[in-house]
């Protein structure tokens, strides 16, 4: 028997949730870096998607115990980390020439992004609770 068929979809998905976590510590650094790091919150992510790439790709492969207990708090760190930066990337947005609009939203600090990287984290935690491996 295949060892990948024994595995839950729910391991299958925090697998995805570490790999998902390095492209956006990618994208991150790129913007963190075009920012000049100009206020310290811009370093959290940037220091902390790391850390949930190890935790979601290592959680798909160790269970229980103590491991359970670092996955929810670091996802929940992770979640609460990326509703900082729906803050500061809308209050970024705002304080560009015309405030709120079309484009400065698409010029201005990546909302969108800050939204993914606190929907990853919030994802696994449903799975988490709802669907527990």
């Amino acid at each position: 028997m295949d060892p990948w068929e024994s595995w839950e979809p729910q391991r299958f998905f925090y697998l995805f949730t570490g790999a998902a976590y390095l492209l956006v510590w990618i994208q991150v650094i790129l913007f963190h870096w075009r920012g000049a790091f100009r206020h310290w919150p811009m370093w959290g992510p940037v220091a902390y998607s790391p850390v949930l790439t190890i935790v979601g790709i290592a959680y798909a492969f160790l269970h229980g115990g103590a491991m359970d207990m670092l996955c929810l708090l670091f996802y929940v760190l992770g979640a609460i980390d990326g509703l900082v930066g729906v803050y500061y990337h809308a209050k970024g947005v705002t304080m560009y020439v015309g405030g709120w609009n079309l484009r400065n939203v698409m010029a201005g600090p990546p909302v969108v992004l800050t939204l993914i990287f606190f929907v990853l984290s919030f994802a696994a935690l449903v799975v988490y609770f709802v669907w527990p491996a």
